[in-house]
């Protein structure tokens, strides 16, 4: 199981969501730094995640000077795929200078750009895509977050092994509220050897966000 949250985790199998998020992998505890989480309203929901109310990229290349709060080797950044402004070389660097090895695209285009009738728009998901292939060109580890098997699907064949883990985030995960104790579950799967996990919603007996089963896991307790 993973947990999500302000501070920096060390756990294997479950993990936190606001800076840092430890997900399992061949026993490793991998972690997802989005300190851009940070700098949201105190009590706000996921969905504020997804609105131009803050400037993604640049709270993470901003807390990426703190190199001193990230675990550098199964780090897995923030970030938005789709930034029309972002200078992308120099994202790349910085991750690099900080020592961090991987990248995840959150939040994921198809819940930032969306047609009228409410529809992810397809031309961001490829645009989402080609950005994390590029990030892959560069040695970067992928960590792709999905709303639905087909996005899974997609993200397993065009990133081959770069691709370590996958977490499911479907509409109805937008509704849970950012807190020290968001929690991912990993999900019974079959036909594939890379790891998927799912938000757990803990007011609905702590069941996976859109999905029915969970894995057992001991969680561990978070650092300062």
């Amino acid at each position: 199981m993973s947990k999500i949250g302000y501070n920096a985790l060390k756990v294997t199998g479950v993990g936190k969501l606001s800076s840092l998020l430890p997900v399992g992998r061949k026993g490793a505890s991998l972690e997802i730094y989005a300190p851009s989480l940070r700098s949201l309203p105190k009590g706000s929901i996921l969905v504020m995640a997804t609105l131009p109310i803050i400037d993604w990229n640049d709270c993470l290349l901003r807390g990426l000077q703190n190199a001193s709060e990230i675990k550098r080797a199964h780090t897995y950044a923030a970030i938005m795929m789709i930034d029309p402004f972002a200078c992308w070389e120099d994202v790349a660097e910085a991750l690099k200078k900080a020592g961090v090895s991987g990248v995840v695209n959150f939040p994921p285009a198809s819940m930032i750009e969306r047609s009228a009738a409410g529809e992810p728009v397809d031309s961001g998901q490829e645009l989402e895509l080609r950005r994390m292939e590029w990030f892959a060109s560069l040695g970067f580890k992928i960590l792709f977050a999905a709303a639905d098997d087909a996005a899974m699907i997609s993200a397993e064949r065009r990133f081959g092994p770069h691709l370590h883990g996958i977490v499911y985030l479907p509409e109805t995960a937008l509704a849970l509220r950012i807190c020290d104790e968001m929690e991912l579950a990993r999900l019974d799967q079959q036909g594939s050897s890379i790891p998927k996990f799912a938000l757990l919603d803990v007011t609905a007996s702590r069941r996976p966000v859109g999905k029915n089963k969970r894995a057992t896991a001991t969680p561990r307790s978070s650092a300062p």
